[in-house]
């Protein structure tokens, strides 16, 4: 102010240009915009221009006497004092300061304040002081600190990475987001040098070219507004969006701004993944096709390039590895459950990330051992359904460069669950179409009849390979039928009852018949289930031909009764031929009593006829029960048959012819030579009975071999080498090819005997009971009806079969299957004369339970001049045994008794008595010693009945040694 004051006064001399001078510069003080005091040493106001009136209210003179520091609030007011003192040790000094006074309201106002002593010139000596109010100012621009600091803050607290360019491009501001996102370092973004940037940047971009072409573009038209999306090579992806910035309405640069979305894309890019696997289980054609889906749409969200998938089977424990993409592991075997990674995410059901120090560490703890090629990170997540586990997802790394972390872990986890139900689905799938496949082949290719046929029309909706060769229809004609037309007429009435009460669950129903193209009936057993075909609701139906089944079971049930016959047969049998061993005793000893010429012997000889007509009726009941002792021998069937040939033509008369036809080679079998005579007798003598009126009987013979396909097609025989016995006749024959086969036979060697005849046949009453004993279709009196039986009953005792075949009017041919044996056939041996009767003078041990027998017995002997120790019973003799002190000679026991059987005794007794011989009676044999009707070498044995001179005889032979 003072130099102000020099200038307004300097040019004018004299003293009115000196008061012109000051009037002007009160003028100008008066009216400046800034307050203007003067300040005495001691701070006193001595002077306040006009101004301090408008800035702190107070009028110019109010003032002047105050002391000034009264008016700077007590906060500003030491930091004034300072400033004065200050001033006051230096003239001319300046000084600048802000601090806050009272106004003349009680408010306080900011004031601008400049000090400067000028005490020391003459025409002021005071102290200035000049200041402006600044409050508003302040307030403006503390406003402004606040909004810029907001705006700051937002800058830097954003998101978005922000970027701020001139027109040309040059780098004004950016935010450490940007510097963050883009990773460039701080040296270079200091530099604010756009080149270096960008060069920074674009070496990250998988598009470069991609990205200059549109910075070029913005920059060329400054007022544009763009956005676009960039990616990376590292896979990040950011959205880019660009606005001009304007001060006024022009524009000035341009602000980039930057977001990375990298997350949120791969949370769609996953989201949509495990849409897409859903897709894929619907649309693979199989589990391998699904697999690659999978690993493809993997790899497509991380890198997978060794990938693969194990699936876990609790039912079996077995881990299998279904799927597998490895650089250098091939070999992924089924196994049980180790100590692999695999194992350790299914063991815990966790997600795992695993890396070398995490691989060393569970190493370390015994819970993991490595398996396989050692990958640098391995991630394999769980595949659950519920809570079950079902297998393991696994991805891992072998190259440095190629490192997983959270995210990778993450990404195999979010689509582990959609893999997991995509897996179980198609397997499933997999499951349903191969047992669908398989039941198909289980109905195409089922040996039995199966059709389906619609529950509501009952048409026939489809049907097997079997159905359409036991039928005779084609599957077009099947196709077009009902239910209702496999039925015969007879059958429709119980098909309509069934059809009102088919049970929801399906029926099991036997005994139904069925009618063929052909007219055919055959019986079946039904099987039907429900089901549903082609949308509709429909039945399965297995028809099972039971047809020869029931034959089968016809057949058993004829077999068991003649069985239970035979047994019954034979038991009677032996108990009778214990009497007639008494019966034709006493009468052989009557006769030797009575002398020739009295009245009496012929009696006596009607009562020894009557005997022998018994004794051979139990012989043939024997035979027919299989419990007759045999002596079989190796014979040929041929010689056989010509042996028998001049008795056979004597016996059945001149008007029946007789031929033979006998195959040279049909070899030998190991038979009885009564017992094989007696079939043959029977088959002629039941031939020409079927003769009355003359006819040809035709024996012949020959070596059959049944193999096993033959028996199961024709006769039901075990396949193997035969020699055949057939009789043939040409009568009227039956209504069925063949009688009794046996289910029971074996295949081999067989010789064939077949006896034919030209009779009047049988009918199918006849022929169903056909070898039970004492069925006869001859006149009362002329048959006992055991010719057939006893027949039957030798052939099946040697080990053979016999068959009836029968033809209606054209004759019968009875056919025998003896098994044919290897070696050379016995010559056949003349009759001896019987030798004298001799006694002795041994001792006889006699054991018989039967007390008429066993006096028959002891007379018979004790008359032969032998001693006689007889006993009831096991226990009895060996007592009596051991009180006799003298040689037992032989012992004669019977073989069946209660307690103890003969053979028993004899083993009893042979110990102490070691050269006592052994003599077996019985009415038939069925001890442990005689197996099969065949007694063991060496054993002597007598069959019952018998008459004193056999047994006075046999005694002999066993004592003697003579076999």
């Amino acid at each position: 102010m003072t130099e102000t004051a020099k200038s307004f006064t300097a040019p004018l001399a004299g003293p009115d240009a000196k008061a012109a001078g000051e009037q002007r510069f009160r003028a100008l003080l008066e009216h400046a915009s800034d307050v203007i005091m003067l300040l005495d040493t001691d701070g006193t106001v001595l002077y306040a221009s006009q101004s301090t009136s408008p800035v702190l209210g107070y009028a110019p003179t109010e003032n002047v006497g105050r002391h000034v520091f009264d008016l700077v609030h007590p906060d500003d007011r030491s930091g004034a004092l300072e400033l004065f003192a200050e001033l006051m040790q230096e003239p001319g000094h300046l000084v600048r300061t802000e601090l806050r006074a009272l106004h003349k309201d009680g408010g306080w106002r900011r004031l601008q304040v400049v000090g400067v002593n000028r005490l020391s010139e003459p025409a002021i000596r005071a102290i200035v002081v000049t200041y402006r109010d600044i409050t508003e100012r302040e307030r403006t621009e503390r406003d402004l600190r606040e909004t810029l600091s907001l705006l700051n803050a937002t800058f830097e607290s954003t998101a978005d990475g922000i970027l701020v360019v001139d027109l040309e491009g040059h780098i004004v501001s950016f935010n450490r987001k940007f510097a963050e996102l883009w990773r460039i370092p701080d040296s270079i973004l200091e530099t604010k040098n756009a080149l270096q940037t960008m060069t920074f940047v674009l070496e990250q971009l998988a598009d470069p070219q991609g990205f200059m072409t549109k910075e070029r573009d913005l920059y060329a038209r400054p007022d544009a507004s763009s956005f676009d999306v960039l990616t990376f090579k590292d896979g990040r992806i950011f959205e880019r969006f660009s606005q001009p910035q304007r001060i006024g309405e022009k524009s000035v640069g341009r602000v980039w701004s930057f977001r990375d979305v990298t997350e949120a894309k791969r949370a769609e890019r996953i989201q949509l993944a495990t849409y897409r696997i859903s897709e894929a289980a619907h649309a693979a054609g199989s589990l391998q096709d699904l697999f690659r889906a999978i690993h493809r749409i993997v790899g497509e969200l991380m890198p997978a390039k060794n990938f693969y998938i194990a699936l876990y089977d609790a039912a079996s424990d077995l881990l299998t590895f279904p799927y597998h993409v490895d650089e250098y592991d091939n070999d992924f075997p089924s196994k049980r459950p180790g100590k692999g990674l695999t194992e350790y995410v299914l063991r815990t059901g966790e997600p795992q990330l695993v890396t070398p120090e995490v691989q060393a560490e569970l190493e370390r703890r015994g819970q993991v051992e490595l398996i396989g090629a050692p990958s640098i990170d391995w991630v394999g997540v769980p595949l659950k359904i519920g809570d079950r586990p079902m297998g393991v997802l696994v991805a891992q790394t072998y190259a440095p460069g190629v490192r997983y972390g959270e995210t990778e872990r993450h990404i195999l986890q979010f689509v582990s669950t959609q893999v997991a139900m995509a897996i179980e689905r198609k397997r499933t799938e997999e499951q349903l179409h191969e047992s669908e496949r398989k039941y198909r082949l289980l109905f195409e290719t089922n040996p039995e009849p199966m059709f389906v046929y619609d529950f509501e029309t009952l048409r026939i909706m489809a049907v097997n390979e079997a159905a359409i060769m036991r039928y005779g229809y084609s599957e077009a004609q099947f196709l077009a039928l009902t239910i209702r037309d496999i039925r015969p007429p007879e059958e429709q009435g119980r098909l309509e009852q069934e059809l009102t009460r088919r049970p929801d669950e399906g029926a099991v129903r036997s005994g139904v018949r069925h009618r063929a193209k052909d007219g055919r009936v055959f019986e079946v057993d039904l099987v039907a289930r429900p089901l549903e075909f082609a949308g509709r609701r429909a039945r399965l139906v297995l028809a099972r031909d039971v047809t020869a089944q029931r034959h089968l079971e016809d057949q058993l049930r004829q077999s068991q009764k003649m069985e239970a016959v035979g047994q019954l047969a034979g038991g009677i049998a032996h108990d009778f031929n214990n009497l007639l061993t008494a019966i034709l005793g006493s009468t052989q000893l009557l006769l030797q009593a009575t002398p020739p010429g009295d009245v009496r012997r012929e009696d006596v000889e009607e009562i020894r006829n009557a005997g022998l007509r018994a004794a051979e009726l139990t012989r043939q009941l024997l035979a027919f029960s299989r419990r007759q002792v045999l002596a079989p021998k190796v014979l040929e069937l041929n010689a056989v048959v010509a042996n028998m040939d001049r008795m056979l033509r004597r016996l059945i008369g001149e008007d029946v012819e007789l031929a033979t036809a006998l195959h040279a080679e049909a070899g030998a079998v190991n038979a009885d030579p009564g017992q094989l005579e007696q079939v043959l007798l029977n088959l002629v003598v039941n031939a020409r009975d079927a003769m009355p009126g003359g006819g040809r009987v035709l024996i012949e013979t020959t070596c059959v071999l049944l193999r096993d396909e033959l028996v199961e097609r024709r006769h039901r025989l075990p396949p193997g080498d035969y020699v055949c016995l057939a009789v043939t006749d040409s009568g009227m024959g039956m209504d069925e090819a063949t009688v009794q086969p046996y289910p029971d036979l074996r295949a081999g060697p067989y010789v064939l005997l077949a006896v034919s005849d030209t009779g009047h046949g049988m009918d199918r009453a006849v022929k169903a009971r056909l070898f039970e004993p004492f069925f006869t279709t001859k006149e009362v009196g002329k048959g006992t009806g055991l010719g057939l039986a006893t027949v039957y009953g030798i052939v099946k005792q040697s080990g053979g079969y016999i068959w009836v075949y029968s033809e209606p009017r054209r004759g019968t041919t009875v056919k025998v299957y003896l098994p044919r044996v290897p070696g050379a056939a016995e010559p056949p041996l003349p009759a001896p004369e019987p030798p004298a009767l001799r006694g002795g003078h041994e001792t006889v041990l006699l054991v018989e339970d039967a007390a008429p027998v066993r006096t028959l017995a002891r007379r018979t002997l004790e008359a032969g001049g032998y001693t006689v120790l007889d006993a009831a019973d096991g226990p009895s003799a060996i007592e009596l045994s051991r009180r006799h002190g003298g040689v037992i000679d032989v012992l004669v026991t019977d073989v069946v008794m209660p307690g103890m059987s003969g053979r028993e005794l004899a083993e009893r007794l042979a110990p102490t008595r070691p050269e006592m011989k052994v003599l077996y009676t019985s009415g038939y044999t069925d001890d442990a010693m005689v197996r099969q009707g065949v007694l063991s070498a060496g054993v002597a044995f007598l069959q019952k009945p018998f008459v004193p001179d056999t047994l006075a005889r046999k005694v002999r032979d066993v004592l003697d040694g003579v076999s």
